[in-house]
């Protein structure tokens, strides 16, 4: 389990790109801000979002040793982190190393984060059965964020609290204060100075190969390791899918050799970077209704306009979400003009040929019940709601403000 997403980052993400690194932590500890500070050099105000943001960063150390890593921060959405930990645990099995973020004010849910960091080493110890070893020569830098705020903890606090669940590892424990006064007042130059140097003793020491992944749980549709299970399914297909203009003629003449969620989602993304949002929506629209009046996979079913609206909205969003490294240059296409442009490719979408890179950085498309997160099922499964647009009842649905904001502070340069 998990031997294809493994094998995916390592294609997309060769060793160039630096160490791969999972930043992980509770909501509201301080992950993205990390990530787009050492990259940006700036502050960006950021929100709670879902998917990953990918990054690769160069960061100098105390020593002044230059640093790179791929750091991929967990988008916890208002779900909360326990939702994730499956995705987590694949994700991990790929990384050499994991930056656990704490916010150093929050006391009361400082237990919290030491139960599901607990959790989470338990899970990757749990997967390499023959070799007990192995997982925990992993460095795990934990950040002890917002250490320059009054109400913050004692450092010494924190390390007791998280030292039952990380005893007999690579760990160590540095004081951060995120601001844009220049990293070297922020406590980073020698939290990486460490984890680099944790790095070259694990490697020296690392022998036996990542063992496979876990087990489906439950049976529960919408817990994260049978979710975690579905992803690797999907990009499995994708190896074996019709290319995207053969997947397109099928569509429209109605011969598509099956018609569930991946079609689906596949349809969206297709359509979305091959025209562009204005004009691919339409044809979504359009297409699936005349789809579902005339093929026989279809028989019994009928247009459902709010739920074609949310998930077009949320392959966009995944859509734009994407950072520029996996983008294929070769084949992008221009964005429209109504969509800001990304920070390091200005002018471009990913290609159609990209769907296993768009569903690495966003595995929660795979969740056909994800509308279950913004809509009460009263309200998405109305007249109305089949009809027309009806807006969520529970949360918004989820908007670029965040990657937006990032493009228009990198574009400054």
């Amino acid at each position: 389990m998990g031997s294809i997403i493994r094998r995916l980052i390592d294609r997309f993400y060769p060793d160039s790109q630096g160490h791969m690194v999972t930043i992980v932590g509770l909501d509201y500890s301080g992950k993205t801000t990390l990530l787009y500070l050492l990259k940006l050099g700036e502050i960006v105000t950021t929100i709670s979002s879902i998917g990953f943001n990918v990054e690769t960063v160069d960061i100098m150390t105390s020593n002044g040793k230059p640093f790179r890593m791929t750091g991929w921060d967990l988008g916890t959405g208002c779900a909360g982190l326990q939702y994730h930990f499956g995705m987590i645990r694949i994700y991990l099995q790929s990384s050499t190393a994991l930056i656990w973020v704490v916010d150093s004010c929050d006391r009361n849910r400082l237990q919290e984060s030491v139960d599901a960091l607990n959790k989470i080493l338990a899970n990757h110890d749990a997967d390499a059965p023959k070799d007990k070893t192995r997982p925990r020569l992993m460095p795990i830098l934990i950040l002890a964020n917002k250490s320059d705020k009054p109400e913050a903890m004692p450092l010494d606090e924190i390390r007791i609290s998280f030292s039952k669940a990380t005893s007999g590892r690579l760990v160590s424990i540095f004081g951060t204060a995120l601001t844009d006064k220049g990293l070297e007042t922020t406590g980073l130059p020698e939290a990486f100075d460490w984890l680099n140097l944790a790095l070259e003793i694990a490697k020296s020491s690392q022998t036996t190969a990542i063992p496979k992944g876990l087990e489906p749980a439950t049976p529960n549709p919408r817990e994260q390791a049978i979710l975690s299970e579905k992803l690797e399914l999907w990009l499995t297909r994708i190896e074996t899918d019709l290319e995207p203009e053969e997947f397109l003629t099928k569509f429209r003449s109605f011969t598509l050799p099956s018609w569930d969620h991946y079609t689906h989602i596949r349809i969206a993304y297709v359509m979305l970077t091959k025209y562009g949002r204005r004009e691919g929506k339409d044809m979504i629209f359009k297409g699936l209704e005349k789809y579902i009046a005339i093929s026989p996979l279809t028989k019994g079913r009928s247009f459902h306009f709010t739920m074609t609206y949310f998930w077009i909205q949320i392959v966009h969003f995944g859509i734009r979400n994407m950072p520029p490294t996996f983008i294929s240059n070769a084949e992008a296409k221009p964005i429209s003009s109504s969509i800001p442009p990304a920070a390091s490719a200005p002018n471009l979408l990913p290609s159609p040929n990209d769907f296993a890179q768009f569903l690495l950085i966003n595995p929660y498309v795979v969740d056909g019940n994800l509308w279950a997160d913004y809509y009460t099922k009263d309200v998405l499964m109305s007249l109305k709601a089949k009809g027309e647009m009806v807006l969520p009842d529970k949360k918004p649905l989820p908007n670029l403000v965040v990657r937006d904001a990032i493009n228009t502070v990198g574009n400054k340069g």
